[in-house]
């Protein structure tokens, strides 16, 4: 009697944590960030007993082929849509979407039982449906809007004189673009030179897709890797921002610092959280943020110097580097 007791109220925690993200979305139902953070990745939970019906489904399923494969397929949305709800934001259409569609997923889930195919085939209709539902979070930031934002101009870098657009494209070479959505209720795309993650670019955008600041990262990635306690940047490491109006500068760099702490991590912390030391750690660093404005009068055609540089205003650490986990 007592053994069955204590499986039962085993097995009742373990679903409620395979449906955490069911409950955060009542407590929190329009901050899809806040919900990611206490998310699970993936149903299963590493198969340790006793297992519900859908865990047995998942761990047990006997696939005829390697795509069918549940635990791969059960982590891959799951991370999928963790992902996805760092990227909805906070009180937008997206965020409402994603919930209200997660929901349903959740109970068609909960009607297969131990059902490997059905849970199989919901599991496959949900791939389809973030499919269609990313599409709505991607902020439409294309060449043609960099290029209105930068307007031809140009930057000193080393002994040359370099396109600002031609470098922003060079940093963002990938599809799709990483993405985060901020407090503030602004989107944070970057991206990275394939092959060398050491040339990053970023964007800040509103989700209308308007240009608010751009800028160009050298040197930073990984320079703090797990198991190291010394920062190493590289010689030439730096953040270069670009703004029309201050005001962005203001309202995005807390951000920009917690990005850059992210990226000197590998955009793999976990903070809150496991990693939440390594995170203080590095947005403690002295990160080499310079900022221009892409207004000012210059003597030399459409060359920023240093006579446009912009003083960084003191604003609060309030944004967290796990934002940006990856």
């Amino acid at each position: 009697m007592v053994r069955n007791i204590s499986i039962g109220i085993a097995a009742c925690v373990v679903f409620l944590l395979s449906c955490s993200a069911s409950a955060a979305d009542e407590e929190m139902p329009l901050n899809c960030p806040a919900i990611a953070a206490k998310t699970p990745d993936n149903y299963a939970r590493g198969c340790n007993p006793p297992l519900t019906p859908l865990q047995d489904a998942i761990c047990h399923y006997k696939p005829r082929k390697w795509t069918d494969n549940l635990l791969l397929l059960d982590s891959t949305v799951g991370v999928g849509y963790v992902r996805d709800l760092r990227a909805a934001g906070i009180g937008t259409p997206q965020c409402k979407a994603l919930l209200e569609a997660h929901r349903a997923y959740e109970k068609a889930l909960q009607g297969c039982g131990n059902n490997g195919d059905c849970v199989l085939k919901v599991m496959r209709n949900w791939a389809g449906t973030t499919n269609r539902l990313e599409k709505t979070f991607r902020p439409p930031l294309d060449e043609a809007a960099l290029k209105k934002f930068v307007g031809g101009m140009k930057f000193v870098d080393g002994q040359e004189t370099v396109s600002l657009l031609q470098r922003l494209e060079q940093g963002m070479d990938l599809y799709p673009l990483p993405q985060a959505a901020l407090p503030n209720g602004n989107v944070l795309v970057w991206g990275f030179q394939p092959h060398n993650a050491q040339v990053q670019s970023l964007a800040v955008v509103y989700r209308q897709g308007a240009v608010q600041l751009v800028g160009i990262v050298d040197g930073i990635y990984l320079s703090l890797p797990s198991g190291k306690t010394q920062w190493a940047p590289e010689e030439n490491a730096r953040i270069a921002l670009f703004v029309r109006d201050p005001a962005a500068l203001t309202q995005n760099l807390s951000a920009i610092r917690a990005w850059a702490a992210a990226s000197i991590l590998g955009f793999e912390q976990e903070c809150p959280g496991k990693d939440q030391t390594r995170c203080q750690a590095a947005a403690k660093l002295p990160l080499p943020i310079h900022a221009y404005d892409l207004n000012c009068k210059t003597n030399n055609g459409k060359v920023i110097g240093q006579r446009c540089a912009l003083p960084l205003p003191q604003v609060p650490e309030d944004v967290s580097p796990g934002l940006f986990w990856q």
